[in-house]
């Protein structure tokens, strides 16, 4: 049997199976590596497991670090981390405000795998009640997906706990500022000082000269002993 005719249907037939033969391989080339390709482009971050906790009990009017709270980011795109207070979780006590806690170093900028610990203040407002509290502390990522016709974001939480006693916050110890410190070191080496020559009996003589041709207006000296 010959091959198709020149030019005929059957040539074109021929030549159009030929192509897609050809590029088969491509297309499963294509197909298998595309899952892979967007497994790489992934985002998430992490969230310590133990909650924040303060371990002695608070009192109104007091300001009090919490224990740093430990973020991670688990995916494989740049993230900046923010801090928001939030209860979205069951547990026993009064509800956190967001407007106590206050996140130090935010947003919080992490390169893949990378993790850091963001420091937590807690400032207790005079009129609060005493009891026990509860909320979550929510680590909020910057990148999204696409799912349909909305744009999910990735977030992670742990607990927040702590206890407010009766009575106000104990006062703060008294504490010299540091810049006084070398000035009272001074005045001690001076006084030492004059300590030292007053027992010693060296005598200092301080005498008034008068230059010559001048008019004389008196003569004094002093003996220090």
């Amino acid at each position: 049997m010959g091959g198709p005719e020149s030019g005929g249907p059957g040539l074109r037939a021929h030549l159009s199976r030929r192509r897609l033969w050809l590029l088969l391989p491509a297309a499963l080339f294509g197909l298998l590596t595309l899952p892979a390709a967007v497994a790489e482009a992934s985002i998430g971050i992490g969230i310590q497991a133990g909650p924040v906790r303060l371990a002695a009990n608070a009192h109104p009017g007091g300001s009090y670090a919490l224990p740093a709270v430990y973020v991670v980011n688990t995916g494989s795109e740049d993230e900046s981390i923010t801090i928001k207070i939030e209860r979205i979780s069951p547990g026993h006590g009064r509800t956190v405000p967001a407007s106590w806690i206050h996140a130090g170093n935010t947003p919080v900028h992490l390169g893949q795998k990378q993790s850091a610990r963001i420091p937590l203040q807690l400032d207790v407002p005079s009129n609060a009640k005493p009891g026990t509290y509860f909320s979550d502390v929510i680590a909020h990522g910057s990148g999204s997906v696409s799912a349909g016709h909305a744009n999910l974001s990735v977030a992670a939480a742990t607990g927040l706990d702590f206890t407010i006693a009766a009575g106000a916050a104990p006062a703060a110890p008294f504490s010299l500022p540091g810049w006084l410190w070398p000035a009272l070191g001074g005045l001690v080496v001076v006084a030492a000082g004059i300590l030292w020559i007053g027992s010693s009996g060296v005598r200092v003589r301080v005498e008034r000269r008068q230059a010559p041709g001048s008019v004389s207006e008196g003569q004094g000296h002093a003996d220090l002993s």
